[in-house]
């Protein structure tokens, strides 16, 4: 007997509904994908739990007639292919037939649809994959189609969905790369029944990204429009002063459809090369309108990846088109986006402090103050790697500096000097009333009965605040501090979901945060034992944290990730001048604690080393 079996056509679905469907913004995709071909201008989202419970979808498109709605669940039924040939020229988001089937499978859907010739309406339930019932039904012109409990029938595929603020943030993401792309096609999305995104509808692109980051983004935007045989290019992106530390407002769009691909991304890098920093990424919104028979489209379920026909010719016109509007741009001052950038005064992910540097140019050299190099030394070299038209404002910059930031030779000298009499005085201070000293402003050398320790002040601050603030919370005697002047940060549509949607874990740990506008939010209170925190460094971490590293299982989850973010972000950094006053109350703290080896973050807090290791290295035994 074969043990070669054809599968089920049941089990057939559930193994294309994996390819296509990861998680409820990857269903919502797809039914948006549908509304968009169906020519539809309004465009209703509503969810619960995130998508999880609910995934509900109304346009006013052209609809589907009875016959059109049943079919439209069958496997590879689509009305945008007719033919192998067809493959190589498509026109429209939707072109396989997997979408509606492979919901269907994973889920209780109802469909209700409606043409405008029609006087009637149809509806149509699956569940499971299984029609369970036809009928016609009074609706208005247009679609509307739910998806409720999303992977009730495959608990495996369930149980890895992440959390609801989390499936939240990818939905924003989504709808925000659709609202993009289409600027006529009105958007609103509503989760558990209060309105989270509304985008209407815009007479062009700068107008929809005005809407949804700013005006400040608004008001430097830099136009893109190419016209070639073979491509068309049109959009806009940002100066290199503006930018970002990832590539989440990166968007391209390929014959409206948002994609994401190495030679177009190689091409962007390579345009701004030299004129960012390291480790930061250009913002930019850009069209591309290429021949259908030119590209292909057909190479993943998802249809983000695609094949060029002339992938060197796309890079090369891609480049020269960012690079040559790049050339005519006049030099802005830097913009700090949605409270996601690293700023002057907070750390960096080891707490290292930078609040006494100079700011950032936007060609990535960083001057501080106090290592003994002029801003003049560095003035040709820098203006050498900007346009000609930068020329000016960088001058400008390197005057100021120079004038209020910079101190003359003979100056540093004597900073240096004075600075020198000072350290020598303070370390015959504590060495005859202490037995620790302050190494680089970064590490405590304390004596030990049988040797000494190397502390990371940092590091044991950060795990002492945490236990404080742990006890605190789990005693309920978090006493807070309301702010006289409320701390206000802007965000992305998909940040400032996720930040709302934690609202909650935020106040359990002392900060009280409500929305102030489309996309800000306002931090009105803060722990007491946190006086210095940084509020815009903690926004930020929490959202890497959650985007890279859901947390599930673990007890209080969030509530802990948060807690351990807090503690460093309101820690004595590295590089910050401790009193002995200081530095004696962190080692008497660290007596007081029972565990303070590590930081929440796993490093170290202490290096012991034991005399008869020292007297080893000396060779003294």
């Amino acid at each position: 007997m074969s043990n070669i079996k054809v599968l089920p056509q049941t089990v057939v679905t559930k193994i294309a509904a994996g390819e296509v469907i990861e998680r409820p913004a990857s269903v919502l995709k797809e039914l948006i994908e549908n509304s968009i071909d169906a020519d539809a201008t309004h465009i209703e989202v509503q969810l619960e739990e995130g998508g999880k419970k609910l995934i509900k979808i109304s346009d006013n498109g052209i609809g589907m007639d009875g016959d059109d709605v049943e079919i439209a669940f069958l496997s590879h039924a689509t009305s945008k292919l007719r033919s192998d040939e067809d493959l190589f020229s498509i026109n429209t988001l939707g072109f396989r037939g997997e979408a509606l089937p492979s919901i269907g499978a994973i889920s209780q859907t109802r469909i209700i649809s409606r043409t405008r010739d029609s006087l009637i309406g149809t509806e149509i339930k699956i569940e499971g994959g299984t029609l369970d019932n036809i009928k016609e039904k009074g609706a208005p012109e247009g679609t509307q189609i739910d998806v409720q409990n999303l992977f009730y029938n495959t608990p495996v595929r369930r149980k890895f969905l992440k959390s609801t603020q989390t499936e939240m943030a990818h939905i924003s993401e989504m709808v925000t790369r659709f609202a993009l792309a289409y600027p006529n096609i009105h958007f609103n999305v509503t989760h558990n029944g209060k309105k989270t995104l509304t985008f209407p509808t815009a007479k062009d692109l700068k107008e929809r990204i005005t809407t949804i980051y700013g005006n400040e983004i608004g008001k430097n935007l830099i136009a893109i429009n190419l016209k070639e045989p073979d491509i068309s290019i049109y959009g806009y992106i940002l100066p290199p002063t503006h930018n970002r530390p990832n590539t989440k407002m990166q968007f391209i769009f390929l014959n409206g459809r948002y994609i994401r691909d190495n030679i177009i991304f190689h091409a962007m890098n390579s345009a701004y090369q030299n004129l960012l920093m390291s480790k930061r990424s250009p913002i930019v919104f850009l069209n591309l309108q290429i021949d259908s028979r030119d590209v292909d489209v057909n190479v993943h379920p998802t249809k983000i990846e695609v094949r060029f026909k002339n992938a060197g010719l796309i890079h090369d016109q891609l480049y020269a088109a960012i690079h040559s509007a790049l050339m005519q741009t006049e030099f802005h001052s830097p913009l700090q986006i949605a409270g996601r950038h690293k700023q002057a005064g907070t750390e960096t992910s080891s707490g290292t402090a930078t609040g006494r540097s100079v700011p950032e140019s936007s060609t990535g050299v960083t001057h501080r103050q106090g290592e003994g190099v002029s801003l003049n030394e560095k003035k040709e070299s820098v203006m050498k790697s900007l346009p000609d038209k930068w020329q000016a404002g960088m001058s400008d910059f390197f005057s100021r500096s120079l004038d209020k930031e910079t101190p003359s030779r003979k100056d540093e000298h004597k900073q240096k000097h004075l600075q020198s009499s000072e350290d020598e005085g303070l370390f015959k201070q504590e060495s005859r009333l202490a037995s620790y000293i302050q190494v680089h402003n970064s590490y405590i050398v304390e004596e030990a009965a049988d040797g000494l320790n190397i502390i990371d002040q940092h590091a044991l601050h950060e795990i002492i605040l945490f236990h404080e603030i742990w006890n605190h919370i789990k005693s309920s005697k978090l006493a807070v501090q309301k702010l006289l002047i409320p701390e206000l940060i802007e965000l992305t549509p998909g940040d400032f979901v996720t930040i709302i949607n934690l609202k909650n874990e935020f106040y359990a740990l002392g900060l009280e945060i409500e929305e102030f506008g489309k996309s800000t939010v306002a931090i009105r209170t803060h722990p007491q034992i946190l006086k210095n925190l940084d509020f815009h460094g903690l926004i930020q971490s929490v959202l890497e944290e959650i985007e890279s590293d859901e947390i599930k299982g673990e007890p209080d989850g969030i509530l802990i990730k948060i807690a351990k973010i807090m503690a460093c972000k309101g820690a004595v950094k590295a590089g910050q001048r401790l009193s002995p006053q200081e530095i004696q109350s962190l080692l008497n703290r660290r007596k007081e604690e029972i565990i303070t080896d590590f930081c929440p973050h796993g490093r170290p807090t202490t290096l012991e080393f034991k005399m008869s290791e020292l007297e080893k290295q000396f060779k003294r035994t």
